[in-house]
């Protein structure tokens, strides 16, 4: 059989026919009328002719003879329980498969009543000994009544109530196939869209798995397709980038060069100011192009040694860094990527702040690194520009003062290829807070599963 969402959905469509056929087989068999219970109510009508055809001395007598009903009485029309079966079927007359007690073109008067009808009593029968009996009372030509008692009626009840736990029950198990059916029609999808959330945290995963009906394939190989054009490409641009930026320091230094020979003071230090930064520019834009190109193997390090270390060389050097945290946390990724984007963020710290606080918070759910500082802040307009490549929210171009507007960019790079993100807020006492979150060991496991 061909394996198609159109062949896999006809496959569920026929189970649940089929099922619901399959169901009413059984209901009919456990719950209507069998062949064996169908030849006695075969068997009541010949008795019926029977006690009909014989005269009115011998019908009780009859009546007494006959085996396959528990009981069986005959009433004479105008006799108290006779008048009450009358009247009980001008008011209430039950409709019933027992149609079949049609004779010779007239249809006799039938009525299906339980004991626990309040026109069983007066019955020579115990109802609390019995309570499940049911009563069939049919009326013959000359006004008679012809009493059928069962103990227990097997053929189920012909009752309106029975109807709704039947609908209720078919209902119930249409659900059920159709749940079971399109879970596994649904589950190549599902293991796509996980392995789609896979590749968003890591650009340079590789293809997906192509597996699943014939159209989930064409579109799983249409996206690998897509996907390595779009690696492709990426890597080009980086690689060319990272070559410009390299190729610039030729140009640079033949300005500088002659640079020296211009007389003027003033103008030769403007001129190497701007060679200067020119060069810094291109020295970070190719640092920044030559770690993203760069491929890490991911491994599980001590995320919490790292930060310990990194705030021991910072005040090593004078800078008050300080870390609060777990003094071991192991962490799964790329070690040097994130060691470069942590020093990003906290040399921005020391830089507009004078000091960084580093706190680590570990749990179930995620891994959040509070980066803090007591500067200016950042404008809240400015928020997100902040993550754009050379933006600078200090507007001077002054490298000494500015940077070259990489720093973020590059962190946010790191923590989103680890499946993490960079939220800023200011600080209500003055300041900035990085909060920088990573997906926990168990998290990970978790979107793996799902």
């Amino acid at each position: 059989m061909p394996d198609t969402i159109a062949w896999r959905i006809a496959i569920t469509v026929g189970a649940a026919i089929v099922s619901v056929l399959a169901f009413s087989a059984l209901f009919d068999r456990f719950l209507g009328p069998s062949p064996a219970e169908s030849a006695r109510l075969d068997r009541a009508n010949d008795a019926i002719q029977m006690i009909e055809a014989a005269s009115p001395g011998d019908r009780q007598q009859l009546a007494d003879t006959i085996v396959f009903a528990d009981r069986t009485y005959w009433y004479l029309e105008g006799t108290s329980i006779a008048k009450r079966f009358a009247e009980a079927y001008q008011r209430h007359h039950y409709p019933d498969a027992l149609a079949r007690f049609q004779n010779m073109g007239h249809e006799r008067q039938t009525m299906i009543f339980t004991s626990s009808d309040a026109l069983s009593s007066g019955v020579n029968f115990d109802s609390a000994a019995h309570p499940d009996a049911y009563f069939m009372a049919v009326r013959l030509r000359d006004g008679s009544w012809l009493l059928f008692i069962k103990n227990r009626r097997p053929w189920g009840n012909p009752l309106p109530a029975n109807v709704t736990p039947t609908l209720a029950s078919i209902v119930l198990l249409i659900l059920v196939v159709s749940v079971l059916a399109t879970y596994f029609i649904a589950r190549p999808l599902r293991q796509f869209a996980k392995e789609l959330r896979e590749i968003g945290g890591d650009p340079r995963a590789g293809p997906v798995r192509v597996t699943g009906p014939r159209e989930l394939r064409a579109a799983i190989e249409a996206f690998n397709a897509l996907q390595a054009q779009l690696r492709k490409f990426v890597d080009d641009r980086t690689l060319m980038l990272a070559a410009i930026s390299h190729d610039l320091r030729t140009p640079l230094t033949k300005i500088r060069l002659r640079g020296e020979f211009i007389e003027d003071e003033e103008q030769r230090a403007r001129l190497f100011r701007d060679v200067d930064d020119l060069q810094a520019m291109a020295d970070s834009a190719l640092s920044f192009f030559r770690d993203d190109y760069k491929d890490e193997d991911a491994t599980v390090f001590d995320f919490a040694g790292l930060l310990r270390t990194l705030a021991d060389d910072y005040s090593d050097q004078g800078a008050p860094v300080r870390y609060v945290g777990p003094r071991r946390f192991a962490l799964s990724g790329r070690p040097f990527s994130i060691r470069r984007a942590c020093m990003n963020l906290i040399d921005n710290a020391v830089k507009w702040g004078g000091s960084a606080d580093l706190e680590l918070k570990c749990s179930d759910a995620n891994v959040t690194l509070l980066v803090s500082d007591e500067g200016p802040g950042i404008p809240p307009e400015s928020m997100e520009q902040v993550f754009s490549p050379f933006f600078r929210v200090e507007q001077s171009r002054n490298r000494s003062t500015g940077g070259m507007g990489l720093g973020l960019t590059s962190a946010l790079a790191v923590v989103r290829a680890h499946g993490g993100d960079i939220n800023l807020r200011n600080r209500k006492g003055g300041g900035l807070e990085v909060c920088v979150t990573f997906p926990s060991a168990a998290e990970l496991s978790a979107r793996v599963q799902r």
